[in-house]
């Protein structure tokens, strides 16, 4: 389930981008856009940090030395 609501914060993600762009590119919409992708970032690390119980730039080596 957790893989699944990735792949729906990342299809999120790319349909504000293109909205974005395509409806009206001003400067106000690319400040809530880069607001909005920065939530969804943290989010997404957050549901990855808990699916695979070790924080996402950590190689499976590093797991047995923490």
């Amino acid at each position: 389930m957790g893989k699944a609501i990735l792949l729906g914060l990342e299809i999120l993600v790319a349909a504000d981008i293109i909205e974005t762009v395509l409806i009206e590119p001003t400067l106000d919409r690319a400040a809530s856009l880069s607001l909005i992708v920065i939530i969804r970032t943290i989010l997404s690390l957050s549901i990855e940090y808990e699916i695979n119980e070790r924080v996402p730039w950590r190689k499976d080596s590093d797991k047995n030395k923490v």
